[in-house]
Formats: C-alpha cells, sequence, structure tokens
C-alpha cells in the first residue's frame, strides 16, 4: 500500500461553485462507501481532502494500492472531466528523514 497526492485544477469556467453538474461529481464523491472505494479502485483510505476555492485547485491524500487504479477513480467518477489531475507518489516529512538516514548513513 503506497500514498498517492491527488492534485487537481480546474478553469474558474467549470468551478463546481458556479455549475451543478460538477457540484453533483463533488457529491456523488463524498457519498461513495469506503468499502466501494477499496473494491473498486483499491483506495485504502483517503487521508486528508484540501480545496482552494479561488486558486480552483485541490490536493487529496490517498492511501490505494497503485495509481492506475486511482485514474479509473478520477474517470469512473466524473472528477476528470473537469479537471486536470496529477497523482503523484508521496511521503511523510518523517518517512523522507529516514530515507535520508539510510541512504547517506546519518
Amino acid at each position: 500500500m503506497a500514498r498517492y497526492g491527488i492534485y487537481g485544477s480546474h478553469t474558474p469556467e467549470t468551478c463546481p461553485l458556479y455549475f451543478v453538474k460538477y457540484a453533483q461529481v463533488f457529491v456523488d464523491i463524498a457519498e461513495l462507501e469506503p468499502e466501494e472505494l477499496a473494491t473498486a479502485y483499491g483506495i485504502r483510505q483517503i487521508e486528508a481532502q484540501y480545496h482552494s476555492a479561488l486558486e480552483h485547485t485541490f490536493l487529496w491524500i490517498v492511501e490505494a494500492e497503485q495509481p492506475h487504479l486511482i485514474e479509473a477513480f478520477g474517470i469512473d467518477t466524473g472528477l476528470a472531466s473537469f479537471n486536470t489531475i496529477r497523482i503523484v507518489p508521496i511521503h511523510t516529512f518523517a518517512e523522507t528523514v529516514d530515507r535520508l538516514k539510510m541512504a547517506h548513513h546519518l
């Protein structure tokens, strides 16, 4: 299991604040059961979800099996229909420090 950052952005012209069609995508995602996410997309946990309304961006942190299943999640839910999405493997600061200590024998 790995941790991924899902970075998304859309234009003001497609902002869910102004279009009910896109707002419904977020509502539908919020109502998904954890078992559904795990079974269909390998997403075991959504650790955090942050949005910046005026920047038209978001960052979600998920624990998931693989990025290709996260990609399918974005497509199947419609999230990718109005957002540019990047899926990036991420680590906590503490994990990064541990990796640096091992790599440099610190």
